[in-house]
């Protein structure tokens, strides 16, 4: 999807990623397509649990939306943040912003965490 990272806190556990907002990823009324912003948003989360060293799953997404992404914006900015996590579990609050940083979407997210296993001692 083009995404850009901006910035990584690994203290903070905090991710923001830029993306392009691209003529096919609108709907008919011209607005970034919904699922197209849910995508970047998971395109967000799932780096973060990666920079974090995990391997995991979505396992839930919850998204609310607050304005369209209009055709003439040029990116979305995605700000993620770990709300809470364990060994087996990692919860995630995100919002996406337009290019004058008026707040578009806001959500939340799950996903597990999944154990490695080391082929050589399995």
């Amino acid at each position: 999807m083009g995404g850009e990272v901006l910035s990584f806190d690994d203290v903070r556990e905090t991710i923001e990623v830029r993306f392009p907002v691209m003529a096919r990823y609108r709907n008919p009324m011209g607005a970034m397509q919904g699922g197209m912003i849910v995508a970047a948003m998971d395109n967000t989360y799932g780096p973060l649990t990666v920079l974090l060293g995990t391997t995991s799953v979505t396992t839930h997404m919850n998204t609310t939306f607050v304005k369209p992404v209009y055709p003439d914006e040029p990116h979305i900015v995605i700000s993620a943040t770990v709300t809470a996590r364990s060994r087996r579990q990692i919860h995630m609050t995100a919002e996406v912003r337009d290019s004058k940083d008026r707040l578009v979407v806001t959500g939340t997210a799950s996903f597990l965490v999944m154990e490695t296993h080391d082929p050589v001692s399995s």
